[in-house]
């Protein structure tokens, strides 16, 4: 089980012990989680988070939605030293349309750039950490799951390229290794896309978070570059 799949399956037992706790509805307590990031930050602290009772992961929870911060932890892996990012620099066709790219995750994003750098045949590789700070000024769209909607966006971005949206973030799961084989057989209309997401119930997926305008970057700021050099050279 992925750590993104583990995290979900604890959020939905929080957001239910909250909505019981605060006499809440289900719709205002996903509303409430969205607008706090607290999926995302609960992602980050998962090790931690399955190391401590029931009760702590609450008061995690309620500490996180009390906190009026804005602010999100992200990481670029890859192989180039660069000190501004460049969205003219950005690959063409991906998930979320023409971006820079990032996730939630620290070892997912070493672990791309490791891969990037045997492809490439490089000998070092870096991970950036980012801190993303969502201003209300900010179009931002988050997909939660793995859906139809999810779907459509991305065999629109991948098959039409450039920027096939207004958003200035997007917040999502990946079509990585283990999604991409389902995902293309939507896009040739082998599969339909209730078939298509049924499939994807059962893969591994991570996450990433994509910023596709000058507008967005204004909000991202460089904590630190880390350089990892290969080993296995």
């Amino acid at each position: 089980m992925s750590a993104q799949t583990d995290c979900e399956m604890l959020t939905i037992e929080v957001m239910e012990a909250y909505a019981d706790k605060y006499n809440l509805s289900g719709n205002k307590v996903v509303e409430l989680f969205q607008k706090n990031q607290v999926f995302e930050k609960m992602l980050i602290q998962h090790e931690y988070l399955h190391q401590v009772s029931f009760e702590e992961v609450m008061e995690f929870v309620e500490n996180v939605i009390a906190d009026a911060s804005r602010e999100l932890v992200v990481y670029h892996g890859t192989c180039s030293e660069f000190e501004k990012i460049n969205l003219n620099k950005s690959h063409n066709r991906r998930d979320f349309g023409k971006g820079f790219y990032t996730t939630i995750l620290q070892s997912q994003s070493k672990e791309w750039a490791y891969r990037l750098s045997l492809r490439e045949k490089r000998n070092d590789y870096y991970v950036y950490e980012f801190l993303f700070e969502e201003v209300p000024a900010l179009k931002v769209k988050r997909f939660d799951r793995l859906n139809e909607e999810w779907l459509e966006f991305i065999k629109k971005n991948r098959s039409k390229g450039g920027l096939q949206h207004d958003y200035d973030v997007v917040i999502g799961p990946v079509a990585d290794d283990n999604t991409m084989e389902t995902v293309q057989l939507y896009m040739a209309n082998i599969l339909t896309a209730e078939e298509a997401v049924e499939r994807l119930r059962y893969n591994k997926v991570n996450n990433q978070v994509s910023f596709h305008t000058e507008r967005a970057l204004q909000y991202v700021k460089l904590v630190r570059r880390v350089s990892y050099a290969r080993k296995d050279i």
